[in-house]
């Protein structure tokens, strides 16, 4: 039984992440237990860059990052859905990740031991350009590596804004359904 981490990064429900989201999250083993978390909807505050955590291994904010820091660590398997916003995460999702600078401090500074767990991104931009994705790629995996995750790739989808209109391309829908398969089931 795999314990699945599923962070929906983009502030509009129902709209082409969580889509996305939804359709590779479908493929995942019965039974195996997962926790959807949506930043914009959660009480989590912005990190101050005061380094308490680096001197004492926790937050000095006490907030829903509490429950992320701990859904994160039990996970064997996480997957991140999240729009490009000027060729970066949208600013709800920037925060839990900068957040997670604890997990972070406590696997380099104080070398806790961290369970290995896998990674996945899938991400849907607007715009055609050729970077599109290295920003929200290249913040992915430093994310993942705060926590022991392993990046084991990513799914990437331009020319999609209009709210649902990802649901047009099938063959978008089943390349996430078959990497949903591969990277969920055992």
């Amino acid at each position: 039984m795999a314990r699945i981490v599923a962070l929906m990064g983009s502030p509009r429900r129902g709209g082409n992440s969580e889509i996305l989201l939804d359709a590779f999250l479908a493929q995942r083993h019965e039974g195996d237990p997962c926790v959807k978390l949506i930043p914009v909807e959660m009480d989590l505050g912005f990190c101050r860059g005061c380094r308490f955590c680096e001197r004492m291994g926790h937050c000095v904010l006490h907030d829903e990052m509490e429950t992320v820091y701990r859904v994160l660590l039990e996970a064997d398997k996480v997957v991140v859905s999240a729009p490009v916003f000027f060729y970066g995460f949208p600013a709800h999702f920037k925060a839990l990740i900068d957040r997670t600078q604890v997990l972070w401090a406590r696997r380099y500074l104080f070398k806790e031991p961290m369970k290995p767990k896998e990674g996945f991104l899938l991400s849907v931009g607007a715009t055609r350009g050729e970077k599109l994705f290295e920003g929200v790629t290249l913040t992915t995996k430093y994310f993942f590596d705060a926590f022991g995750c392993h990046y084991r790739g990513g799914l990437f989808f331009r020319g999609f804004d209009a709210k649902g209109s990802i649901r047009e391309c099938s063959s978008c829908l089943r390349e996430v359904e078959e990497a949903g398969k591969s990277f969920l089931q055992p």
